[in-house]
């Protein structure tokens, strides 16, 4: 049985889409580029920005410099306020914690941000740590994930991450972490996509996740 429970955050916990839609067309406008739609942000939330800037908009190298600045900036003013939690999601945290798990948040978004949405809907306490990347750092996934680990004393082996994408896949098997993937979130949209990588299972909604998680 697992001991600990790691949650990616854009697209696991929250839909972070709405914030991060209005940063990167705010910005690409403002440097002459028509906006994108809402459905062109799968695959691109949770990797870095200067992924999303040169994958969306096709800006030169220079250009992105310029508009992960401008990003980071709108972001911390209004982008980080627009989202919500995922129905189902505190019901899951509640349950893994009535169970004896513990909880730990790994992702790339910056450390301050996470720290202010989850304290802006009451769910800070819920987590046992929280590893996210600080100004001046630019930790991988699986940097975070052992991360997860050390703060709570807790094995490789003996956790699983949650995560909706390829950045969460890739980083769980280079360390050798168990991985569950979600299918309602920004990354993985269907069971197919995630067969190149190892999963230990899929999860079509929050409510999925104690009952694969205690099967394990």
């Amino acid at each position: 049985m697992k001991k600990l429970v790691i949650f990616g955050f854009d697209g696991t916990l929250a839909d972070t889409a709405p914030g991060i839609l209005y940063c990167f067309n705010t910005t690409a406008v403002a440097m002459g580029y028509e906006p994108v739609e809402h459905s062109a942000l799968y695959g691109v939330i949770g990797v870095p920005l200067e992924y999303g800037f040169k994958t969306l908009f096709n800006m030169s190298d220079d250009e992105i410099e310029y508009a992960v600045k401008n990003y980071s900036k709108l972001y911390s003013q209004k982008g980080k306020e627009m989202f919500t939690v995922y129905d189902g999601i505190y019901d899951a945290l509640r349950d893994l914690k009535k169970n004896g798990f513990k909880l730990a948040i790994a992702t790339q978004k910056h450390r301050m941000f996470t720290t202010d949405m989850l304290e802006n809907y009451d769910a800070a306490d819920v987590f046992d740590a929280v590893c996210a990347t600080d100004v001046g750092t630019n930790l991988t996934k699986s940097h975070l994930l052992l991360q997860a680990c050390e703060q709570t004393g807790v094995s490789v082996e003996e956790s699983v991450l949650v995560g909706d994408g390829t950045i969460e896949a890739n980083g769980a098997e280079e360390i050798g972490m168990d991985f569950l993937a979600v299918l309602y979130g920004w990354g993985f949209r269907t069971k197919e996509e995630t067969e190149k990588y190892k999963c230990s299972g899929t999860v079509a909604a929050p409510a999925e996740i104690v009952p694969r998680v205690l099967a394990l």
